[in-house]
């Protein structure tokens, strides 16, 4: 392949590794480079993406023969992709994928937040590599994930804006409570379409629970638990809860522990020692994921941005149902979601009554969109509900923290192999 002399580029991939690779090139004065976007098969997709042509990638190829290509998309798919560009005779001027991507992003995040903030320390996280960590050094108890894709650069207004929520956040639990014993059970939600992660040994009180499994067709194992083992179970909509359908039924089945919690096959909680304790002794009633600092909006980032599947008329609609079932939490919902903190990933532990009612709660949400959607012949794109149970589990928590006593949990991110 030749050079970029004449400053052409074709990114393989459609998605926000892309679209984020992109804006990062833009950003250096380097946006002229990028000839085209490509993808294997284009399916309807649209013939351009972020402002450039998007075509399969023979076609591309042919277009542009003196381009070079670079991948940029997630990592599960870069195998099948470089041996398609084998058979093409086409070697990758670069391969970037989210660990790649975040890398690139969390670089230029640590220097302008560093700059910009001096009485914070901003470092990479870790446990997950796709986040930097925020702390307040007047206070490290005030700690918080920011996720580099899609939020940096940030804007001088936003900016300020970090700083102040950094110096006036908190969500302390103030009511006591007693003890109970040691008892944790922690469903993680995996599929049947999970990348090969590395992963050690599951503790003993992490259980694997197959999402979807209404559609598994292979042998039942004893060792792990199945989303469709109840009655009343959501296990054939998995594509649009997500992990949620492991949520689902961990409400509806219960263990009988003293606490419940959900995690990802990818995503783990670091349970610290002194965590344990705490569990032990009875004395946290909710560990939730670290706040993470998002902008301009919880809502613009989650209804507008392309790091989501759902939209305004989703957001609309999930406060609509909040209203039914709460206006009160409903009018907290509208002010808070427009606020710049949110917990990620719909993994946290609470004790027993509270997951419970937390669920009760959230499934009376999104089995309420379902059916209104379907009563109306109205699809949606895949994982949706999931993403709009973040936001639910995000305010029912904030709008409750005076009754608990909460901290934080850090989560490890597990890279795929």
């Amino acid at each position: 392949m030749t050079s970029l002399a004449k400053g052409r580029l074709i990114l393989y991939g459609r998605g926000l590794i892309a679209e984020e690779y992109c804006r990062y090139l833009e950003g250096r004065g380097r946006g002229g480079e990028i000839a085209a976007f490509a993808v294997t098969n284009l399916k309807g997709q649209g013939e351009t993406y972020c402002g450039r042509p998007c075509m399969e990638i023979g076609e591309a190829l042919a277009k542009f023969p003196e381009a070079e290509v670079t991948l940029a998309l997630q990592e599960k798919y870069h195998r099948e992709v470089l041996e398609l560009l084998k058979g093409l005779g086409v070697i990758p001027k670069e391969i970037i994928g989210l660990h790649r991507m975040a890398e690139l992003l969390g670089d230029q995040g640590i220097r302008e937040i560093s700059a910009a903030c001096p009485e914070l320390t901003v470092s990479r996280n870790p446990y997950d590599y796709s986040m930097l960590k925020i702390v307040d050094k007047a206070h490290p108890e005030r700690r918080f994930t920011f996720y580099p894709m899609t939020q940096v650069p940030l804007p001088p207004e936003e900016l300020e804006k970090l700083r102040h929520i950094v110096k006036i956040f908190s969500l302390e639990g103030k009511v006591d409570r007693e003890a109970v014993g040691e008892v944790l059970f922690i469903a993680m939600a995996t599929s049947q379409k999970d990348a090969v992660v590395s992963q050690d040994t599951l503790p003993a009180y992490v259980h694997s629970v197959l999402g979807g499994a209404v559609r598994y067709t292979g042998p039942r194992s004893g060792e792990i638990y199945y989303d469709d083992e109840h009655t009343d179970n959501i296990s054939a909509y998995n594509n649009l809860y997500s992990e949620l359908t492991v949520a689902h039924w961990l409400w509806q089945k219960a263990p009988k522990a003293n606490y419940l919690g959900l995690c990802h096959y990818r995503r783990h909680f670091v349970l610290t020692e002194e965590l344990k304790k705490k569990l032990a002794a009875g004395t946290v009633d909710v560990l939730l994921t670290a706040p993470r600092l998002t902008f301009p909006s919880v809502h613009t980032y989650f209804a507008e941005l392309p790091v989501t599947t759902m939209d305004e008329i989703d957001f609309q609609v999930m406060l609509d149902f909040i209203e039914k079932a709460d206006s009160e939490l409903a009018e907290f919902a509208r002010d808070y979601l427009e606020k710049q903190i949110h917990f990620p990933n719909n993994m946290l532990i609470a004790k027993r009554e509270i997951y419970l009612a937390y669920c009760r709660f959230m499934f009376g949400v999104l089995r309420g969109m379902q059916r209104k959607y379907d009563g109306a012949g109205i699809k949606r794109l895949d994982r949706y509900l999931g993403y709009v149970g973040e936001l639910l589990t995000t305010v029912y928590f904030a709008y409750h923290c005076d009754r608990w006593r909460t901290e934080y949990i850090d989560y490890q991110l597990l890279k795929e192999i």
